[in-house]
């Protein structure tokens, strides 16, 4: 079994529990609110802003990876301007003492969450309140017609690892899963307005 496949596997239920947590339902049935899509923008914002930070500590491992062509902050950022929200306080401690080979763990989640970007898209634009926010939202279309690229090289990535660095791969990938939750009911907790 390749790192991909176990990690798929093994992560699979933290997976769901995580895309339950995240207004999942709301998002199928065309009612996620503006206040819920911007908690989700908050949540992205906090998390990938920590894992860009932490990978940028480890240059030379996270080479092949491309950093800059991979920032999601930049898109987030655009989107919580749009709907004149502040960016929230930092999360720098999140990732600051994981290991390089960890980090890969977490970077499968944010790598991840891009595949997906373009179905989460196409439900966000059935939201009538939504729908005239959406017109220059970015990070909800993700890489584009690039997404498929970018993951295979991402799989190269994991695929290059040596298997005694598996199992920490995949407990990081664990954790990362539940450091959404935590983001979210932390950020939930500080607007709970957003239902």
């Amino acid at each position: 079994m390749t790192l991909a496949e176990r990690l798929r596997l093994d992560t699979r239920a933290v997976h769901e529990e995580t895309e339950e947590l995240l207004y999942t339902e709301p998002l199928k049935a065309g009612r996620l609110t503006v206040g819920q899509y911007s908690h989700l923008l908050r949540v992205h914002w906090l998390f990938h802003h920590a894992l860009e930070t932490a990978i940028d500590r480890h240059p030379v491992f996270f080479q092949a990876y491309r950093p800059d062509d991979r920032r999601k902050t930049p898109w987030l950022e655009a989107d919580l301007a749009e709907l004149n929200i502040p960016l929230p306080d930092p999360l720098p401690e999140l990732f600051a003492d994981w290991l390089p080979v960890a980090l890969l763990g977490a970077a499968y989640v944010g790598e991840g969450s891009m595949l997906g970007g373009k179905v989460v898209f196409h439900h966000l634009q059935k939201s009538p309140e939504l729908k005239p926010l959406l017109q220059n939202a970015r990070f909800y279309r993700g890489y584009g017609a690039e997404a498929l690229e970018k993951w295979k090289a991402f799989g190269g990535i994991l695929a290059g690892q040596k298997e005694s660095d598996h199992d920490q791969i995949v407990e990081a990938a664990h954790r990362t899963f539940r450091a959404y939750h935590d983001i979210f009911r932390h950020t939930k907790r500080q607007n709970p307005a957003v239902v």
